[in-house]
Parts: C-alpha cells; sequence; structure tokens
C-alpha cells in the first residue's frame, strides 16, 4: 500500500538524522500517523527500515547521499530522494474529496550539509522535484544530538520544513475545474514553513538486533491548514519496529 501522508516525510528525514556511521541495517517497523488530508482513516502502515553509511556514499530512509566531502565537523552531499507524500482520491471516504485529482508522489534531487558540533549538530538541506510532478522544491533546517543512556541511543530533533507555492499548490491546492466538480472552494496556497519536533530511540536487544522508535509532531502551517483538503491544525506520527545491524 502506498503511503498518503505527509507526515511520514517528516518522520522519515527525522530518523534520517540518527543514522550512525559506518553502519548497515536492515528492518521493518510500523508507522502510525494522523493525516492532514480529510477522509482518511487508514493510520497504521507497515515500513521499512533501511541506513547503510561508508566514507563516500549514504542510504538514509527515503535518501541517497553521494559524499563530496566530509571531515569531523562537516559533511556536504549531493541527495536523491523519494517524497511519499500523495493523495489518492479513490482511497478518500468522503464524496466531494473524491472528485479532486490525484497527486503523485515523487522524485526529490538536491543537496545536504551538517556540521557536527560538541553540542550536537546542525542540518541545511535543499531539493527540488525532478518528475515535474509539482515542480515545486522544498528545504529543511535542523538541530539534533544524539545522547547515550545506558543502552538506549536517543536523538531528539528539532527543525522546520519550507515548501514554496508550487509544492503547496500541487498537494493542496484546489483548482477551478476540481471546485466546480467536488463544491469545494477553490484555493491557491503560498509557501509556508512547518516546524517540527522528534525523538528517535535505539535500543540493542542483542548484538545485531536493534529496538527502534521515533515520535514526531508537526505544526501545519496557515497555508496548508486554510485549504479545503486539510481538517487538521497539527499532526503527530509514531514508528517503532526492529532493525538487524550487519
Amino acid at each position: 500500500m502506498l503511503i498518503k501522508r505527509n507526515i511520514l516525510a517528516v518522520f522519515a528525514m527525522s530518523f534520517m538524522a540518527s543514522a550512525t556511521a559506518s553502519e548497515f541495517s536492515l528492518g521493518a517497523g510500523a508507522v502510525y500517523n494522523e493525516s492532514p488530508y480529510r477522509g482518511y482513516n487508514e493510520n497504521v502502515h507497515a515500513v521499512p527500515l533501511i541506513s547503510y553509511e561508508s566514507e563516500s556514499f549514504y542510504f538514509r530512509q527515503t535518501s541517497l547521499g553521494y559524499i563530496l566531502s566530509k571531515n569531523e565537523k562537516n559533511e556536504f552531499s549531493i541527495t536523491a530522494s523519494w517524497m511519499p507524500l500523495e493523495f489518492d482520491p479513490a482511497d478518500n471516504d468522503e464524496h466531494d474529496m473524491k472528485q479532486l485529482d490525484k497527486r503523485d508522489s515523487t522524485a526529490m534531487v538536491g543537496a545536504a550539509w551538517y556540521r557536527h558540533e560538541k553540542w550536537g549538530s546542525v542540518k541545511v538541506s535543499a531539493a527540488a522535484d525532478v518528475l515535474d510532478n509539482s515542480n515545486g522544491w522544498m528545504g529543511e533546517v535542523s538541530v539534533f544530538r544524539q545522547m547515550p543512556v545506558g543502552k538506549f541511543t536517543l536523538t531528539p530533533s528539532a527543525g522546520v520544513f519550507y515548501y514554496d507555492e508550487n509544492f503547496n499548490d500541487y498537494y493542496y491546492g484546489v483548482s477551478g475545474s476540481e471546485s466546480r466538480r467536488s463544491g469545494l472552494s477553490s484555493y491557491s496556497p503560498d509557501d509556508s514553513w512547518m516546524p517540527y519536533v522528534g525523538l528517535t530511540m535505539k535500543y540493542p536487544l542483542t548484538n545485531n538486533l536493534v529496538l527502534v522508535a521515533n515520535a514526531t509532531y508537526t505544526v501545519l502551517p496557515d497555508d496548508v491548514k486554510d485549504s479545503p483538503m486539510v481538517d487538521r491544525d497539527d499532526s503527530f506520527a509514531f514508528m517503532t519496529g526492529l532493525s538487524w545491524r550487519f
């Protein structure tokens, strides 16, 4: 089943930020999330958990990176990632929402910079849609810190996503033709900033088997929550699963 929840993108990126160097792991988990779109009631989905790190490449959930330069404090990479956000009117429970056009998930290409300090790390990234779905782009600024607590590794994070108006219009706008079909008001959002906080936990059950969990809370900006497609002010996601370290 394809994932139709924008909060998963936030979950994936906050979880990616906690990836540990020189590690390859593979596993599976389940994620619960509250969709901002009206008419979606299926909130639990299975997700793969994949992490790979080397001196030149990394794979962190939905993002593949090629490291151009890296030292003790800085890492700069070019990235290719999958944006899982999509809207399928056939899966919606409300009649007016069923009359809207489908919004597809897409591939994003961009760059990311990490800065590591004793107090934590900063991530700055930007990426653009390369499949001509939204023709938009997004950015992220976040801070996170890995904190060993006994056998646990806790990684709190906080950040903000930027989405340009093309991105928001594709996923949350209602065109004139859609408005006439559905009865919803036409809507064209501007760009927006979406803040979030998250917490990732890892706990080794054995030398290879690791329990992982992540919780993310997101505040939806006005240009998203004012859309006739949306009926929430915020969103929450929780993931838990098992991962095998090779």
